[in-house]
């Protein structure tokens, strides 16, 4: 956790939380703005790990810029903080975009220091188990990968096989997917991932793998050959 957006237009609340998460962690880099174009421009050129973000900016309303940052890959399951003069029914509207937690205004630095630690605990629980989280409409699935054998992307969609289910996602890039995973998992076939933990045969003259728990016969691309070749049976 190093990039954190602070997104406010009230220059004495950006200010007052701009210090209070200097006081945490001296060593974060902290970007700020009061607008929501602005926010996209950072959030498109770095690579931020917790967004702050009002909900009601001067030319946007922080949902919508929520929507847009939920739009892309690297961001679908970044922690994104609202902060709010006004609790209301209505911000129960904002769970759509996954948002991780509210803050009133005004706060203290108790407040924000307790929501950096939620933060920090689930991200570490995260990479202890090194597990990855999918979003299908309105939920979050969280699947360890050390159970995931393959996965298979298909119209759109991603087929992933666990040694206990199978699942299905929607609008997943297998690129950029992979990135995000361990380095025992390889891209096979552009169509394909495999857990290399999982591969109980290649077979180098007809191009293809066998893993275990499924008799699926899984291709080896071309271009993928001499990764999978250096995978040690």
């Amino acid at each position: 956790m190093g990039t954190i957006l602070i997104v406010e237009d009230e220059v004495n609340i950006r200010d007052g939380l701009i210090e209070i998460v200097k006081s945490i962690d001296c060593s974060l880099t902290i970007y700020s703005t009061g607008y929501a174009e602005e926010a996209l421009a950072i959030a498109n050129s770095e690579k931020v790990d917790i967004f702050f973000l009002d909900i009601q900016l001067l030319d946007y309303t922080g949902y919508d810029l929520a929507k847009q940052i939920r739009e892309v890959d690297a961001y679908k399951l970044t922690p994104i903080v609202f902060i709010t003069g006004v609790y209301s029914k209505e911000l129960e509207a904002y769970r759509k975009v996954h948002c991780y937690s509210f803050i009133n205004k005004p706060f203290t630095d108790i407040e924000i220091k307790k929501v950096f630690q939620e933060i920090q605990h689930g991200l570490k629980v995260q990479e202890a188990l090194k597990i990855i989280k999918f979003r299908e409409k309105e939920f979050t699935y969280i699947l360890n990968q050390a159970e995931i054998i393959y996965i298979e992307h298909k119209n759109r969609k991603l087929f992933i096989k666990t040694i206990y289910e199978e699942a299905t996602f929607s609008y997943y890039s297998l690129a950029k997917l992979l990135k995000q995973l361990s380095n025992d998992f390889k891209q096979c076939h552009k169509s394909y991932i495999v857990n290399s933990n999982y591969i109980k045969k290649i077979d180098r003259i007809n191009n293809y793998l066998n893993v275990q728990q499924d008799d699926k016969l899984i291709p080896i691309g071309r271009k993928f050959k001499e990764e999978i070749w250096r995978v040690t049976i």
